[in-house]
């Protein structure tokens, strides 16, 4: 396989070689796709929303069967795609960035109203989407990007334990954002 190579630096740290399979620069300038690799970890905050967020925490899938195992992944799959499709809707309605709106307040929102909507007519739907919009400021979490926490070792929890004495928590800072330079190319 053919594959491109572009090496850059991160505020002049280490050298990162990212490869990739799109060759064209013209199309796929290297500037682009560098800040795009950074925004990898989207698709691990998607997996997050649908295992911890919309599934719950130590939830198990229910079905016994193989089919019916399939059948229940595909329903929490088409549960997100709406939620996610009403939270895109939602920023662009309001011409703001999709990854403002928080995931869980949308999903608490279609929980509550899942009874109420069970006889809804799609002229119903509407008015739900724009009391949902309406409501934006309870919705948009602010920027999300350009974050960190400090790397903890996950402890298993008991059930009524006090934490270690001198033991804090500590809160997730904002950063200034990354300087990324492209290195020249050797040949």
């Amino acid at each position: 396989m053919i594959v491109r190579v572009i090496e850059y630096q991160v505020d002049g740290g280490e050298t990162i070689r990212l490869l990739t399979d799109l060759l064209d620069p013209e199309t796929a300038p290297a500037g682009e796709l560098t800040e795009l690799y950074h925004q990898r970890w989207e698709a691990e905050l998607s997996n997050r929303q649908i295992k911890t967020s919309q599934r719950g925490p130590q939830e198990i899938l229910r079905s016994a069967a193989p089919d019916l195992v399939h059948q229940e992944i595909w329903a929490h799959l088409t549960v997100h795609h709406c939620l996610s499709r009403m939270i895109v809707d939602i920023a662009g309605h309001h011409r703001i960035d999709p990854d403002r709106i928080s995931f869980v307040k949308i999903l608490k929102a279609a929980r509550r109203s899942v009874i109420q909507q069970s006889t809804a007519t799609p002229r119903k739907l509407q008015q739900f989407l724009a009391r949902l919009t309406a409501k934006l400021r309870s919705l948009d979490i602010g920027p999300r990007r350009d974050r960190e926490a400090d790397r903890l070792v996950k402890r298993f929890k008991l059930k009524y334990a006090d934490p270690p004495k001198g033991w804090k928590r500590q809160p997730t800072r904002r950063i200034q954002p990354k300087t990324i330079t492209l290195l020249p190319k050797l040949i």
